[in-house]
């Protein structure tokens, strides 16, 4: 169809944007996860659905948008909130490419750049589940957008426009925090107008404050309502400032203890996510290609490349994460802004390629197809969430199996966040009380304990007083209570396995009458190949494996729990912390040999690791006496 007169066409450059973010959405689409998978999907699909609060910072940006999306006319809840996350990265996809195309001047060079970002491992994966990621990619590309615009025109407007995406960045993810130093610093090295430029930056950081003020006000104004997800109850002063600064994470930055060794070993894990992101390869030509650009843009390219430093600097710094499966999980999504440079850096290495006179010239396109190619064939079976029942199954198996009333006490966030979502979203038994579900326990049911009790417990309880709080309830209940991991207890409480759960009995209690609850349980399927190295997936398949283990060795059917232990321990990888709870659940049941055997297969996986270290002591000094 011919452009309408006075209508000019876009330019080619924008039109290979919109192509390469096409076949990225595309890809996206046919690898979207159908309903609620791992990480915080079910949380944040049921903030999103209800205009609720999820855990810190709260994240009001992102509900706003994803309730938008929960208004689409079709497919489930789950699927339109996955599918923002699919535009927002297809969106993101198109801005790198312009943002390529500006710094080079290549249109093959935008479009491989921006497609071996769209298929890069940890970038596909977020881009196919509810999950914040997307939008902050989308933010801070916006971002660097904006401000390559300003530094090309010097016109105020691109500033201002940058302050005002910068300041809504906020009120999604923390990274855009960590990065505003690395802005402040690029807009006062390229800002060369003295004159005007005081008044400028006061302007720009008017916008950005209010901007990020007024979407922060949604905590406190939801959490009046008492949405049915209200994480830390931020409608106090005091609420408001701990949620907002992550204060029930702030323990994490210091739980573990912090050298240079350990630092180093931090970074060196942190550059396999970044090479495995892409393919190493590719990586290193990704950096090659920022080294390129660094000559032709020195200060545009300089900030990318601190954007890069600065975010897995201070993620390493902040979290000082365990060099174990589930940190590195936790870890590596925060590294997507080093990726988008990475991907910068692929377009300039094309582009630098493609100004070469032949024959190296024509090495431009292989290398593009490459570039461009190698992800999406390596990583499509990984991030293949199109059958991806995992937390879904998980979360109906546990809910359908509990009597009614009951109250359900989860240990994971799989465990929590997918029956949260059931529950909110579908209306799947809304008669259980999910007791633990933003990490603390309800305080809804601790209101009739003693006022001194809850004073000492605290709106928020810690985990240590947990085993005060569940005896309490337990003395004070006639509600049936389900632990995901049995806890010790007081007043004569005992524990009987109820398939993936425990059941807390009070003495005289003897708990529903035994059934096949494995044969009740449904799943689309428990074959690790389809796992396909999820993280949740993975841990789920551990977790079942583990309870059929106890429960066959509760009957005395040694062979097949040993069984069932090694098989969960292969689906997860035998860390130390997963050999330790083989260990511990050996230990309760009396199999003091085998044990042994697991404690001394954690210590020689991680020779220091302390709760093996003290169980193997325990337990040889129990076989002393």
């Amino acid at each position: 169809m011919d452009p309408k007169p006075g209508v000019p066409a876009p330019p080619r450059h924008v039109l290979a944007a919109l192509a390469s973010a096409a076949g990225a959405f595309a890809a996206y689409l046919r690898t979207l996860a159908p309903t609620v998978t791992g990480e915080d999907s079910g949380e944040l699909i049921a903030a999103a659905y209800t205009l609720g609060i999820p855990h810190p910072p709260g994240y009001p940006l992102w509900c706003l948008l994803g309730h938008l999306f929960t208004r689409l006319p079709f497919g489930t809840v789950a699927w339109r909130v996955n599918l923002m996350s699919a535009v927002f990265a297809a969106a993101t996809v198109f801005l790198v490419a312009i943002l390529i195309h500006a710094l080079t001047r290549r249109r093959l060079a935008a479009a491989a750049g921006a497609l071996a970002l769209a298929f890069s491992a940890e970038f596909w994966e977020q881009a196919v589940i509810a999950e914040v990621y997307a939008l902050n990619a989308f933010c801070l590309a916006l971002c660097l957008v904006l401000l390559w615009k300003w530094q090309i025109t010097k016109a105020s407007k691109w500033l201002y426009g940058f302050a005002l995406a910068y300041g809504l960045s906020l009120g999604n993810h923390n990274t855009m925090a960590v990065l505003g130093p690395v802005f402040v610093v690029y807009i006062l090295c390229v800002d060369a107008d003295k004159k005007r430029r005081a008044r400028r930056h006061g302007c720009a950081l008017l916008i950005a404050a209010s901007a990020a003020a007024l979407l922060y006000l949604y905590l406190p104004v939801r959490s009046l309502a008492n949405p049915p997800v209200d994480w830390g109850n931020p409608e106090t002063l005091a609420n408001f400032w701990d949620v907002v600064r992550h204060e029930q994470f702030a323990f994490m930055a210091w739980e573990n203890p912090r050298s240079l060794p350990r630092f180093l070993a931090q970074l060196a894990a942190y550059a396999r996510l970044c090479g495995n992101a892409f393919s190493w390869p590719i990586a290193l030509l990704g950096m090659a290609g920022l080294l390129l650009l660094l000559r032709r843009h020195r200060a545009f390219t300089a900030q990318l490349m601190a954007v890069a430093a600065a975010v897995i600097l201070a993620f390493t710094l902040v979290q000082n994460f365990n060099l174990d499966k589930e940190w590195l999980w936790v870890m590596t999504p925060f590294a997507i802004p080093a990726h988008m440079a990475a991907a910068v850096g692929l377009g300039g290495l094309i582009a630098w390629v493609n100004r070469k006179p032949s024959p190296i010239k024509s090495l431009a396109w292989p290398l593009a197809i490459f570039i461009a190619g190698a992800p999406l064939a390596l990583h499509w079976r990984q991030n293949d969430k199109s059958e991806y029942f995992w937390a879904r199954d998980y979360a109906k198996n546990v809910l359908e199996s509990l009597p009614r009333g009951a109250i359900y006490i989860p240990a994971t966030d799989h465990g929590a966040f997918a029956p949260l979502y059931l529950q909110v979203v579908e209306g799947v038994r809304t008669d259980v009380l999910i007791g633990r579900k933003y990490g603390y326990v309800e305080a809804g049911m601790l209101r009739d304990a003693p006022e001194a009790s809850r004073e000492a417990w605290g709106e928020f309880p810690k985990r240590r007083h947990e085993p005060q709080i569940f005896s309490w309830l337990l003395a004070h209940s006639t509600r049936p209570v389900f632990f995901a991991k049995p806890l010790p207890l007081e007043g004569g409480v005992r524990f009987k396995q109820h398939g993936l759960l425990y059941q807390a009995l009070r003495p005289g209690e003897e708990g529903p009458a035994e059934k096949s609850i494995w044969d009740a349980y449904h799943w689309n399927t428990l074959d690790h190949a389809d796992a396909r190295g999820d993280y949740t997936a993975e841990l789920i398949l551990y977790e079942y494996a583990l309870a059929r283990a106890a429960q066959a060795l509760a009957n005395g059917e040694r062979n097949a729990g040993a069984a069932w232990l090694e098989q969960g321990l292969d689906a997860y990888g035998r860390e130390a912390k997963v050999l330790n709870n083989a260990g511990v659940l050996c230990a309760r049941l009396g199999l003091e040999a085998e044990a042994a055997a697991y404690f001394r297969q954690a210590l020689d996986h991680t020779p220091q690791f302390p709760a093996a270290k003290e169980n193997l002591a325990r337990l040889e000094e129990k076989t002393k006496k």
